[in-house]
């Protein structure tokens, strides 16, 4: 039965970037960021109840900082039926370029969250070899294969806590590239779910180590710090380029299809497909 005093929602599904000085946004930061321009764009958004009331929306889970993204989203309930390209052109009025969202659509209000469909998320990183150091293409897809193929199990520490990163279970597949300028692209297909997902920064720290014939974690201990102190590579850039729905046997996205990269982005800089398969 029908309660005719609880309004009638609509679910407003919006994908959106994070990219240039906003990648280092924290999340609470981010959360304040989207709620301004959804305020800014005049959309009739709805309110919590209770004594602190405030705006009905959620979120995809929380990128570390310092991560770019181009495939970020979020669900803002709106009391109107506005349509969705008439919101989304308001929405992109009001956010600044480096979050100008990207597409918008209506889900089903029933649909589970957000974080709760999204089980598996690509990254694509750019991995700067410092000067003086090389990486054969060969030696690179050796390591990756080596822990695919082993179920490679790297300890790290994060604050006091020792730690494990399953590369089994979070790591789906990777695929890779040496540059002409001999630096490193990876396509990291990963996992997303309650038992953990892949912090890219400790995979990039356990491959620098692995390239200098050090058991990962054993050898030299990795820190879940953020930013990493490395040895063969002089810096690296990281960017949450796709997030996906397993779907019958196949994948599915949250807005039905895969986003285009918008400029300015690790995605838009390489092409994905020329990367070679492990």
């Amino acid at each position: 039965m029908t309660n005719v005093t609880e309004p009638t929602l609509f679910r407003l599904r919006v994908a959106y970037p994070k990219l240039g000085r906003l990648k280092y946004l924290g999340h609470l930061e981010l959360i304040h960021t989207v709620e301004q321009i959804v305020r800014r764009a005049k959309l009739p958004y709805a309110v919590t109840q209770g004594f602190s009331p405030h705006m009905r929306i959620a979120y995809t889970s929380a990128l570390p900082v310092g991560t770019s993204s181009t495939a970020e989203y979020f669900d803002v309930y709106l009391t109107e039926l506005v349509p969705a390209e008439q919101a989304l052109c308001q929405l992109q009025a009001a956010a600044p370029v480096d979050m100008r969202p990207l597409a918008a659509g209506y889900v089903e209000l029933r649909r589970p969250a957000l974080t709760a469909e999204i089980d598996e998320v690509h990254y694509l990183l750019e991995l700067i070899v410092a000067p003086g150091a090389s990486v054969a293409e060969g030696e690179l897809a050796q390591v990756l294969s080596g822990w695919l193929e082993h179920g490679a199990v790297i300890p790290y520490r994060r604050g006091k806590k020792s730690k494990s990163l399953d590369i089994a279970h979070v790591l789906k597949g990777a695929r890779h590239a040496v540059a002409p300028d001999g630096n490193i692209w990876l396509e990291l297909a990963t996992r997303c779910d309650n038992d953990g997902s892949l912090r890219p920064e400790i995979l990039i720290a356990a491959l620098d180590q692995a390239l200098r014939g050090l058991d990962p974690g054993v050898g030299e201990e990795i820190v879940s710090t953020g930013i990493q102190r490395l040895t063969v590579f002089s810096s690296y850039l990281v960017e949450r380029c796709s997030q996906r729905i397993a779907c019958g046997g196949g994948v599915s996205y949250p807005l039905g299809r895969e986003l285009c990269a918008p400029s300015g982005s690790l995605a838009a800089r390489v092409r994905v497909d020329a990367l070679s398969n492990l």
